[in-house]
């Protein structure tokens, strides 16, 4: 099979770091294209905090967000890998399900665990639920 469109999910974790350098090698072996996400959710569950205390946690949570995605790139770009990347607000189940639906991809390639603190038995909760919504094959890299 010859993937052209490689789906990249990053977190900036073990597992992430593990699935990009998966995702280079594959990507040169196919000469595919990478499109690395980086998606930062802010929960609002937060009680009696000022807006400022949440304007700030919210310009963390994306700024953590971008450095990942700026250390991804700068892995594939001296790979010599062709890549786009994207920094995005959301759940990241939701956000690359959504992504996955487009038939944009051929290809998912993730992490088994994030850093999430809320993991299934086997697999983290993000890539359990991209495995319930997909179309093409997802290479799970421990």
């Amino acid at each position: 099979m010859q993937f052209t469109h490689i789906l990249l999910p990053v977190d900036g974790s073990k597992f992430s770091n593990d699935a990009t350098d998966y995702a280079v090698y594959l990507a040169k072996l196919c000469h595919a294209r990478i499109t690395a996400v980086c998606c930062y959710e802010w929960n609002s569950n937060l009680y009696e905090v000022t807006q400022s205390a949440i304007d700030e946690l919210k310009d963390k949570l994306r700024k953590n967000a971008e450095q990942i995605i700026k250390d991804t790139e700068e892995k594939l770009r001296s790979n010599g890998i062709d890549f786009e990347s994207k920094t995005v607000s959301g759940p990241p189940g939701t956000v690359l399900t959504k992504m996955i639906k487009t038939k944009e991809f051929d290809l998912v390639v993730m992490g088994s665990h994030g850093h999430s603190d809320i993991a299934g038995l086997f697999l983290g909760s993000v890539t359990h639920k991209v495995l319930n919504t997909i179309y093409c094959p997802v290479l799970i890299v421990p």
